[in-house]
C-alpha cells in the first residue's frame, strides 16, 4: 500500500510542480520542492514543520546532529530551528521530490487533550527528530496534495486533513517532543518563551542572565535546556537570527552589507562579515548573488 501512495505522489509532482524550486500552493502552509541535481547548503531558519521526501534523499543538520533521510522517513521540527539543509541525491531522471508541510502548534495544542498520555510517543526534547513513514501518514498527506487540484474544496476539506496528519505525528514515536514543546507547562514550555521573546528582541544586546530570567530558570539550567532543546547555545541561536535576518534584508530589501549588519544589532561591519562567512561560506555579497541566481530552497 504504501508504495502505491507514493507512486501516486510522484505522479501527482507532475501536475502540482513541473517546475525546479519551491513551489507554493493555495493549501495553507504547504509547499512543493523538486530538483533534478544535488542542491549546495541551504542555512537558514526551519520553522515548526513536516518535511517529507517523496523520491531522491536530503540531509539536515544542527549543532552536532546530522539527519540523512530519503522516502521511508520525515523529518519532525517542533520550534524554529537553526539548520543546514540540503539535496543529496537528485537526477533528471529521478528527480528528488519534497513536501513541506508548516505545523500550527495551536492545533497540537488542541488535540494534546483528546489524546491520552500513555498511547502517545516517547522522545527526547530536542526540537528535531526523524521517525518512518506509515501507510496511514501518507495517505492523509496524499489526500491534502490532491486539494490543490480542487481549490473549491480546500477551504472545507484542508483544516480537517492537517489535523489528522498532526494526530499521525503525535502518535508516531518522536510525537511525545511535538506535544511537550507545543504545551504551555514544564521546562520546555519556559525555553520556549525565551526563544520567542528572543525572537522579537534578538537585534538588542542581552545577556545569557536576562534569557534565564525570562525564563525564570538559574543561568546553568537555562543554558542546558536551551541547548537540548535547539541543539546549540543561546548566544549561537541569536547569532543565526541576527545572520538570517540580515541575509534577508539583503536579498529582499537590496540593503547593502554594513546597513544590514547594523540593522540586525552588529556594531561592526568586519565583525559582520566574518561571521557572515563562518556561517555561510561566502561572503555576503557572493552569497547574495549566488542565492538570487538560484532560487527558493525548503523542502
Amino acid at each position: 500500500m504504501i508504495e502505491h501512495l507514493r507512486q501516486s505522489l510522484v505522479n501527482g509532482f507532475n501536475r502540482w510542480a513541473a517546475n525546479e524550486g519551491a513551489t507554493s500552493t493555495q493549501v495553507p502552509g504547504l509547499t512543493f520542492h523538486r530538483h533534478t541535481s544535488p542542491t549546495p547548503p541551504h542555512i537558514g531558519m526551519m520553522q515548526a514543520s513536516l518535511s517529507l521526501v517523496i523520491s531522491g534523499r536530503k540531509r539536515v543538520v544542527l549543532g552536532g546532529n546530522t539527519y540523512d533521510y530519503g522516502s521511508t522517513h520525515f523529518l519532525l521540527t517542533s520550534i524554529d530551528l537553526p539548520v543546514a539543509a540540503w539535496v543529496t541525491q537528485a537526477s533528471v531522471g529521478e528527480p528528488y521530490l519534497g513536501i513541506l508541510l508548516k505545523i500550527d502548534l495551536s492545533v497540537v495544542r488542541a488535540l494534546i487533550s483528546e489524546i491520552p498520555h500513555e498511547t502517545r510517543g516517547e522522545a527526547p526534547l530536542l526540537g528535531i527528530a526523524s521517525s518512518a513513514v506509515t501507510p496511514d501518514l501518507l495517505e492523509a498527506l496524499s489526500r491534502l496534495c490532491r486539494l490543490t487540484e480542487r481549490p473549491d474544496e480546500i477551504g472545507l476539506f484542508a483544516q480537517p486533513i492537517q489535523r489528522e496528519i498532526i494526530y499521525r505525528l503525535i502518535m508516531s514515536p518522536v510525537g511525545q517532543r511535538l506535544v511537550t514543546l507545543a504545551s504551555m507547562e514544564g521546562a520546555s514550555s519556559r525555553i520556549v518563551r525565551a526563544l520567542d521573546w528572543l525572537k522579537q528582541h534578538f537585534r538588542e544586546r542581552q545577556s545569557i542572565n536576562d534569557l534565564a530570567d525570562i525564563a525564570h530558570m538559574g543561568v546553568s539550567t537555562f543554558h542546558r535546556h536551551f541547548k537540548e532543546v535547539t541543539g546549540v547555545s543561546p548566544v549561537q541561536y541569536r547569532k543565526r537570527l541576527q545572520l538570517n535576518e540580515a541575509r534577508r534584508l539583503m536579498i529582499v530589501s537590496g540593503l547593502d552589507a554594513a546597513s544590514s549588519a547594523y540593522d540586525v544589532g552588529y556594531e561592526s561591519a568586519a565583525q559582520f562579515s566574518r561571521e557572515y562567512r563562518r556561517e555561510f561560506g561566502q561572503s555576503p555579497i557572493a552569497d547574495i548573488i549566488r542565492l538570487q541566481s538560484a532560487g527558493p530552497f525548503g523542502a
